[in-house]
């Protein structure tokens, strides 16, 4: 849901998107290309686009480049009605966005496994300093560490299925919301201009 011209733009001006412009540099064959060639480069090969959103993930910058559609009281109710819709649609897309891409490369088996690790550490420390437990409970103790890397995996599976459900759930509402956007268009609801940000 990103504004091609934006993208180029901030490529070309934006010192955030250094790496990703040196790689269009690369690609073009130029060290100074214009907007139109980068415009051109990034609609055409979408790895460039991608290299952007990920950018924007990691410094927690939307990729949803659309505006908050204005309600006018002399639209008909039907306009207005789609207006409220779409604009509910681009709100929920910005709430899952971090869930576009799938799971696979996600970091939860590090985040939760190192909780696992650090509950496991911390028992052993305190039984080790202010008990006996190895000696005389040898087992409890180790089957109380088994428990807490069960649970750990079993957190592990949680996060990533719900990853996985958020993700499937924010690949169909890209599409319903870009089939909706593609339709105000047509029906001139709105303008282009009106909906995605400006550069």
């Amino acid at each position: 849901m990103v504004n091609i011209k934006k993208v180029a733009n901030q490529i070309k001006f934006d010192g955030m998107y250094n790496t990703v412009y040196i790689e269009v540099q690369e690609e073009l064959n130029n060290e100074d290309p214009s907007l139109e060639e980068i415009e051109h480069l990034i609609t055409n090969k979408e790895y460039y686009v991608w290299e952007y959103k990920e950018l924007n993930r990691y410094g927690e910058l939307s990729s949803v480049h659309a505006k908050t559609l204005e309600i006018n009281d002399d639209d008909a109710k039907e306009i207005n009605s789609f207006k409220t819709k779409i604009n509910e649609k681009v709100q929920s897309l910005r709430n899952l966005e971090m869930f576009e891409v799938d799971s696979k490369n996600s970091a939860y088996s590090i985040w939760i496994g190192s909780v696992g690790v650090m509950v496991i550490f911390m028992m052993h420390n305190i039984i080790a300093l202010f008990s006996e437990y190895y000696t005389t409970h040898a087992s409890v103790v180790y089957s109380s560490y088994a428990l807490v890397l069960a649970l750990t995996y079993w957190a592990y599976r949680k996060a990533k299925q719900n990853h996985e459900n958020q993700h499937e759930k924010y690949k169909v509402l890209l599409s319903d919301t870009r089939e909706m956007i593609k339709s105000g268009l047509d029906s001139n609801y709105f303008t282009y201009d009106e909906f995605f940000e400006a550069v």
